[in-house]
């Protein structure tokens, strides 16, 4: 029998050769020549017959040797080929961030390694991103997943769980929304045997579905199938413990190196380094967050006239610091407000009288000014931290743990939503 290669073997060889090479399709396509939707083509099967030349351009931009060269070139013959796949059902990803993730990159290789990994039964194509607001979550995940597209060829997906002035999508909104993007119709006999419809459709298809802002594990779990051919991203606002098998990843603020350099990147290395206490002043404010310093680099790349010492001295004003990081459509306040929009008040309500904690805090101070309770104390810290609003800080002399509030949340907190009634009552 000829040795030939099967479209699904010549894909998959063309995705692993470009992956271990570190190029996207778009490096690919500029060292070939060839188009990103050719390429884009081989990779996920949907050419039928491989031009020989254009396999020889791309086995010379990926450096391939002269063996793997040879077998790349036997083409399936017509009785060969194997089944076409369908054709892909939909590309719903937004634009992948321009600018180079500074300090995230590690991440994405995570992401990347995880989703895109052998098929095996006890492993769940399932990977969440838990932060604080304004810690570039969705800016990670859409990065990974256009990373991921090659894999995923029947369909890429993605759902804002929670729009901006909207209600969260119920489970049963969320399987109709994919179903509809699956090319399927929701089941007129009810929720349970669209969700059905839905499980066959994923466990079939080579399918990934990508979720922003999601807040509970039931918007995530009509999703998940025993089958690993389709995965599930998901940039969650809180922990989802319940979920089986997910491989979580928690980011925050950046270290003070990456953030100098998301800066750097979008503002210049000559004009920050010129002013660099300034610029270092502007990092601090933004408290390294990448939301934040994202909107600080655009608003001096487009005021060139302006020094960073101007932008720091803005800053440097507290009570209007949160209002001021704002640019066309990004703004760090409505980013913390969908946060605390989501609140409950049983922690809404505390969190009202501890935004003066500037510093590390722990049980005892929650106990001064929520509750004499020690019991109470320690589970409104569990839940505050389970609910990004604080992180662990570090241990204190007795052994306890410290904990410290966001400082977007902080700042947001006190000076942009008004405090509930009997506020500076002494607590109960």
């Amino acid at each position: 029998m000829t040795d030939t290669i099967t479209l699904d073997a010549l894909a998959a060889t063309l995705v692993d050769a470009r992956e271990a090479a570190c190029l996207t399709q778009e490096d690919l396509a500029r060292r070939s020549g060839l188009s990103v939707r050719a390429i884009r083509n081989l990779e996920t099967g949907h050419t039928a017959r491989p031009r020989k030349q254009s396999l020889r351009l791309l086995a010379q931009a990926l450096g391939l040797p002269p063996g793997q060269v040879g077998h790349l070139l036997r083409t399936p013959r017509p009785e060969q080929r194997s089944a076409p796949r369908p054709a892909a059902l939909s590309a719903e990803l937004p634009a992948a961030p321009r600018p180079r993730l500074a300090g995230r990159q590690p991440l994405v290789d995570s992401l990347h390694a995880h989703l895109s990994a052998r098929e095996r039964p006890d492993h769940q194509r399932l990977a969440v991103v838990v932060g604080p607001p304004g810690a570039g979550k969705t800016s990670l995940i859409l990065r990974a997943a256009h990373a991921l597209r090659a894999r995923f060829p029947d369909g890429q997906i993605f759902v804002d769980l929670h729009p901006p002035a909207s209600a969260p999508l119920t489970p049963d909104r969320l399987v109709r929304r994919v179903l509809r993007s699956l090319g399927g119709t929701p089941d007129p006999d009810g929720p349970e045997e669209a969700g059905a419809r839905l499980r066959d459709m994923l466990s079939r298809r080579r399918v990934l579905v990508v979720l922003d802002n999601a807040g509970t594990e039931a918007q995530v779990r009509p999703l998940l199938v025993d089958d690993v051919r389709s995965a599930v991203l998901v940039a969650a606002r809180r922990e989802l413990p319940a979920l089986p098998g997910q491989f979580a990843h928690h980011v925050g603020a950046l270290g003070r190196a990456d953030a100098h350099q998301m800066l750097e990147d979008l503002v210049g290395a000559a004009r920050t380094r010129a002013e660099r206490p300034a610029a270092t002043a502007v990092v601090e404010f933004c408290a390294r967050l990448p939301l934040a310093l994202h909107i600080a680099g655009l608003w001096l790349s487009t005021r060139p006239h302006r020094s960073l010492r101007d932008l720091a001295h803005r800053l440097a004003d507290e009570e209007q610091r949160i209002r001021f990081l704002r640019v066309g459509d990004l703004s760090l306040q409505d980013s913390v407000a969908a946060y605390h929009r989501a609140l409950p008040a049983h922690i809404a309500a505390p969190l009202h009288r501890l935004v003066d904690l500037r510093g590390d805090f722990g049980a005892a101070e929650v106990m001064a000014r929520v509750t004499p309770s020690r019991e109470h104390a320690v589970d409104l810290l569990d839940e505050l931290l389970y609910r990004q609003v604080t992180h662990v800080s570090g241990t204190g002399d007795g052994g306890g743990t410290r904990y410290r509030l966001h400082d977007a949340v902080r700042l947001y907190t006190a000076h942009c939503v008004p405090g509930p009634p009997g506020l500076h009552a002494p607590a109960a």
